[in-house]
């Protein structure tokens, strides 16, 4: 059956009101439930804390399932044209996944082109679109693996690459000014399937996706028989959650994964799968999902919120020194509430950099003003920082705690992406802190 959905540019958010896409590495912020679930008043006061912090976009799922969950009943686009223009009041952009979940009456094989087109020419000035969402967990795109004589072979990447050769041309020629990402990859997986619903490793995704083994010669499966067309795209999106690991510890038991310190990885995969003509663009990176879970509100993890605040930095230090990074992001802006009575009441994610109470972590202002130190030698300390939103050279101030107070260790003035690296001699178990302006960052407790 045939989508029914009018494309229409949601009034307020003309192409002549687009402020510009941003800096080279651009900071990403999703958080589903606050823009799309919320009151205006609180998706407005979230949307004017994200700017303060810097952020330069918001990413929102498109959901197909929730915008026409019922055949021949018109769409339901009113909470999506909402955070879309109240962002575009704010100055920010807005990333759209077109992604999860088919409604029960559509088929990902002819009806998702016609969702693709419609919010595609709904939004022509989204800065991207990401075409779904994690299609190597089972829970977005099922089944991940299919059997076959001696085992389990790999069916999602098929039917991956399928919805990309549908999705991609139609993105472009109804929205052509805009990013069109690929992948959305989770960061952990099987290398190998013994069920229909084991996720499947990034690495292994991404080599099925573009049909080929792992010495990246042509694979002779049935689903990739045929003339094969390079993958489509302007970026490859990924999101490589650590888990309770720091963000600088690979993840040396799991070859196929992608975690923050494995981005190399993928990043030489993509590489050198362009260079063989099985992806048409030198993709770069888009990271586009971050965020660790802490404990409190979340019992069953073992990150305190201070951790949360030094990975955050960490992480950003990690990310941007990859040369192919386009996008740095934190999910979520609000963690989401305990569900009592439930068998798994602390299964939703506890990655905010507020509390759900509204009271901010020290993620919050880390966010703003993310700053490293390292220890290099006896009393000398590497500090690396950041001062969001990264548009130009800015002022800052390095500061150390002692007898009470704080002290300036140094003042710096940072590049045009507000970065600023120095080594000084100081004490490594000193507290330190970042202040730019009037915003004072997260204090951190002592050089790693």
């Amino acid at each position: 059956m045939a989508l029914v959905i009018a494309a229409v540019l949601v009034p307020g958010c003309g192409d002549d009101a687009l402020p510009p896409r941003g800096p080279a590495v651009v900071t990403v912020v999703q958080d589903d439930a606050e823009m799309l679930h919320r009151t205006p008043e609180r998706i407005g006061a979230t949307l004017d804390d994200l700017r303060s912090l810097g952020v330069d976009w918001i990413r929102i799922t498109a959901q197909w399932r929730a915008i026409q969950p019922e055949a021949g009943v018109p769409p339901n686009w009113a909470p999506l044209d909402q955070a879309v223009r109240m962002a575009g009041e704010r100055g920010l952009r807005v990333a759209l996944d077109i992604a999860f979940g088919p409604p029960e009456w559509a088929t990902l094989e002819g009806d998702f082109a016609d969702y693709v087109t419609a919010v595609a020419e709904r939004y022509p000035q989204a800065v991207a679109f990401t075409v779904w969402n994690e299609p190597n967990h089972p829970v977005f795109l099922d089944p991940q693996w299919k059997r076959a004589e001696g085992g389990f072979v790999p069916a999602a990447p098929h039917t991956y690459r399928a919805m990309l050769r549908e999705a991609v041309p139609r993105i472009r020629a109804a929205a052509p000014d805009a990013l069109v990402l690929i992948g959305a990859t989770s960061s952990l997986g099987e290398e190998r399937g013994t069920d229909p619903d084991d996720r499947m490793s990034p690495l292994r995704f991404v080599r099925e996706l573009a049909c080929v083994d792992a010495r990246l010669q042509p694979l002779d499966v049935a689903d990739c028989r045929g003339d094969f067309a390079p993958l489509p795209g302007d970026g490859f999106s990924h999101h490589p959650y650590s888990g309770e690991l720091p963000p600088w510890e690979s993840d040396t038991d799991d070859p196929g994964s992608v975690r923050l310190a494995d981005l190399g990885r993928l990043r030489d995969l993509l590489d050198r799968l362009h260079a063989a003509g099985r992806i048409e663009e030198d993709l770069p990176l888009y990271l586009t999902e971050y965020g660790y879970q802490t404990n409190p509100p979340d019992p069953t993890w073992n990150v305190t919120p201070a951790e949360q605040a030094r990975w955050l930095s960490e992480a950003e230090e990690i990310a941007r020194a990859e040369p192919s990074v386009r996008s740095v992001a934190h999910f979520l802006h609000r963690d989401l509430p305990k569900r009592p009575g439930t068998t798994n009441p602390w299964g939703d994610f506890q990655t905010g950099l507020l509390y759900e109470s509204g009271e901010p972590k020290p993620a919050h202002e880390a966010l703003a003003l993310p700053l490293v130190a390292h220890r290099v030698a006896a009393g000398r300390v590497r500090f690396w920082g950041l001062v969001r939103p990264g548009q130009g050279p800015a002022d800052a101030r390095v500061q150390a705690q002692r007898d009470g107070g704080w002290e300036t260790l140094f003042a710096v003035r940072t590049d045009a992406e507000g970065v600023f690296e120095r080594t000084v001699d100081t004490d490594p178990a000193a507290t330190f802190r970042l202040v730019a302006g009037s915003r004072t960052g997260a204090p951190l407790a002592g050089a790693r």
